[in-house]
Parts: structure tokens; C-alpha cells; sequence
């Protein structure tokens, strides 16, 4: 009987999935573990949006935030390999860099302390630095 070869038209990267899932969960918990420290570097995570009034920021947020947005940067991923090709890789890259850095502007504008504006603003760096390159990686088009 004779043997048959692997199929070697599949991608060789199908199992994209769980690194970037797993990748979104590492994040959520680094960011929560950094609230959690907050009072350690003298953050009170107490911020004043522009015409609401003082609330402390709470731990849950940082796992709710980092999941979702961690999703929505997973889908655009999903989009650009699927219509951009081998270019959607460096595409996102670039716009993913782009908004991590621009998402830490509204953590320093806040009208928090400096240490809490400061806090925040490094968990949105963390998330970034944690999911980008699992997700380039991952990527059937690296």
C-alpha cells in the first residue's frame, strides 16, 4: 500500500489561535497585576475625566480593556492578512505600534496624579509589547 505525503498546501502556521488568545490573556493578567501594584509606586488610580466627577480606576477594567482591545487588534490582524496578503503583516504592525503609543495620551490627560497617569499610560505599552510580536509571529504570512 502505498504511503501518501503530508498535504503541504496547508499553511504551515494554521494554529494561529492560541498563541494570540494566549497572548490576550498573559496581557490582561500583566496589566491587572500592574493595578494591583499601583499603590506601590504611589498611584491611586483616582481619575477626573473632564466634567465627571473623581472615581478610582477599578482592577477589572484592566483585564476588560486589554481582552477587548486585544480582540479588536486580533480582528484587524485576521482582516489585513486576509486582504492585504504578505503587506498586511507590516500594515498592522505599524498601525498597531502607531495606536499603542496614541492610546496613552487620554492615561496622561486624565487629571489624575502624575504616578497614576504614568501607571496607566505603561499598561497600555505593556499590552502592546506582550500581544505585537506573538501576533506577528503567528502570523501565516511571517
Amino acid at each position: 500500500m502505498p504511503q501518501t505525503a503530508p498535504d503541504t498546501a496547508t499553511p504551515a502556521r494554521r494554529g494561529a489561535w492560541q498563541p494570540r488568545l494566549t497572548a490576550i490573556a498573559a496581557a490582561a493578567v500583566v496589566n491587572v497585576l500592574v493595578g494591583a501594584a499601583a499603590p506601590l509606586v504611589g498611584a491611586d488610580l483616582v481619575i477626573a475625566p473632564p466634567g465627571q466627577a473623581e472615581s478610582a480606576v477599578p482592577l477589572a477594567a484592566f483585564a476588560l480593556f486589554t481582552v477587548v482591545f486585544g480582540l479588536i487588534g486580533w480582528g484587524t490582524l485576521a482582516l489585513a492578512e486576509r486582504f492585504l496578503g504578505r503587506r498586511g503583516l507590516l500594515v498592522w504592525t505599524v498601525v498597531a505600534l502607531v495606536f499603542a503609543v496614541l492610546s496613552c495620551v487620554p492615561s496622561l490627560t486624565v487629571g489624575g496624579s502624575a504616578a497614576t497617569g504614568a501607571l496607566l499610560a505603561s499598561t497600555h505599552l505593556l499590552a502592546a509589547a506582550v500581544m505585537i510580536p506573538v501576533f506577528r509571529r503567528s502570523s501565516p504570512t511571517a
